[in-house]
């Protein structure tokens, strides 16, 4: 099993259970904030179809249903098992019969072969995308529609030089230190084939970042 696995099957589910108690906790609250942000340059209205990739524990359900309500529809997608069923007890609490859980690598799913509908809207992070999968990702999305991601910044500064000593915490959000240095990749495909682009860097002294961007007609941004 490799660390990754063992870290959200095992380990961290107990620990996003409690997430919603412990906003008090800078990082907590920093996470909270950044994805509120990516969830907020969705710009969701009523009844859109909304795909989530790695979604964990489902904490970004509460944000989503509440703006494309009992109309709308959400799908989402993580490997942890573990993680989906703290995110399908919560789907059960709530009563959402809306919402679509599904247990596979997200780098064996494929959005445009593998989704029957065009989403409005994606929301993503940085912990397991590549340039494929981003790409992948744009190409199911519907004209006109958002896709947003958001984690922790790319390593530079005295995070790099304590990289060995933060490399547990760095994986419970799936970063390893090429997904990292990869960053500014994924953010020029999201400046060469989106606009409208925002990136929001302002969050727990610049530790997290959330950056979103529309798909134009005819599918191409702006260098």
């Amino acid at each position: 099993m490799s660390v990754s696995k063992l870290l959200y099957n095992k380990i961290l589910p107990s620990l996003f259970e409690i997430q919603d108690k412990c906003e008090w906790i800078p990082i907590i609250s920093g996470l909270i904030r950044v994805k509120k942000k990516a969830i907020s340059y969705l710009h969701l209205q009523k009844g859109d179809k909304v795909l989530i990739t790695s979604i964990g524990g489902g904490f970004e359900l509460d944000f989503i249903i509440s703006k494309i309500g009992p109309e709308g529809f959400v799908v989402g997608i993580d490997f942890s098992e573990s993680m989906l069923g703290i995110a399908q007890r919560k789907i059960e609490k709530m009563g959402w019969k809306n919402v679509k859980l599904i247990n596979m690598d997200l780098n064996k799913y494929d959005p445009e072969r593998d989704l029957d509908f065009k989403p409005d809207a994606i929301l993503s992070n940085f912990g397991y995308m590549t340039t494929k999968l981003l790409n992948q990702h744009i190409n199911s999305l519907k004209t006109g529609g958002y896709i947003a991601m958001s984690g922790p910044q790319p390593l530079r500064g005295i995070r790099q030089l304590l990289y060995p000593i933060t490399f547990v915490p760095e994986m419970v959000f799936g970063l390893t230190w090429k997904v990292l240095q990869d960053f500014p990749n994924l953010v020029k495909i999201f400046h060469n084939q989106l606009f409208d682009i925002k990136i929001d860097e302002d969050t727990f002294g610049k530790y997290f970042v959330a950056i979103s961007g529309k798909k134009s007609n005819d599918g191409a941004g702006f260098l």
